[in-house]
């Protein structure tokens, strides 16, 4: 039995949860509040002291990308050819890095500077709005509609389709769904992914956040 824990948020461990749910291996989604999570590491049982971890039959395993890459190697989705794998390395890390923009913003205590703070964050030229549009230029290229070109989704496509839509849930001050609209060939393939009868499947449910996961959450009211 594999065992993810972290906090109820989809947050660094949606990933993990998606392909660990694909893999079709028996899990077990267990999820804490802050008082949880310090209880955790005051017993030592969180390897760097941070959710999420990820209990397998061998041991525990830490850090969020060490999580999804595992998780995504037994639900096969992984590539064998080690370079398509390498490419969707190059595409996570691509999202990695404009991402880095987004996680300081958590440090602002004023809620209209926070909120400016992240407005900023999409205008257009700067960093994350170009990481948005390379994304928008890969889909474009792709004969096959998944960012890497392949035959099948690929950890690049988990990775950037939850955590590209994440951000536009509502549970991030100032950034709210409407500004998605700024890039209308993400949401072709927000379209693409949504109605995958895996993701379809595993988000058929009522959520606070996730619903940003569901076919047509993007469509204009």
């Amino acid at each position: 039995m594999h065992e993810l824990i972290y906090f109820n948020s989809p947050g660094y461990a949606e990933p993990t949860r998606f392909c660990l749910e694909i893999s079709e291996l028996p899990w077990k989604n267990t999820t804490v509040d802050w008082e949880g999570y310090q209880a955790l590491k005051q017993s030592g049982e969180l390897p760097w002291g941070f959710l999420p971890v990820l209990k397998t039959p061998q041991g525990t395993i830490a850090e969020s990308n060490a999580l999804m890459r595992y998780a995504a190697a037994v639900a096969g989705l992984e590539p064998e050819d080690l370079f398509v794998r390498g490419k969707v390395d190059e595409i996570i890390e691509l999202i990695q890095g404009w991402r880095t923009d987004f996680t300081p913003t958590f440090r602002i205590e004023d809620l209209e500077e926070r909120i400016a703070a992240r407005k900023a964050l999409f205008v257009e030229g700067t960093k994350l709005d170009l990481g948005l549009k390379d994304l928008e230029s890969l889909y474009n290229k792709s004969t096959t509609g998944w960012l890497a070109d392949t035959e099948d989704m690929t950890l690049a496509d988990v990775k950037a389709f939850l955590n590209i839509f994440m951000m536009f849930s509502g549970q991030f001050d100032g950034i709210d769904v409407a500004m998605a609209q700024a890039y209308p060939t993400l949401l072709k393939y927000h379209d693409k992914v949504a109605n995958d009868p895996r993701v379809k499947a595993y988000y058929d449910r009522e959520d606070e956040y996730r619903w940003v996961f569901k076919p047509g959450a993007f469509d204009l009211k």
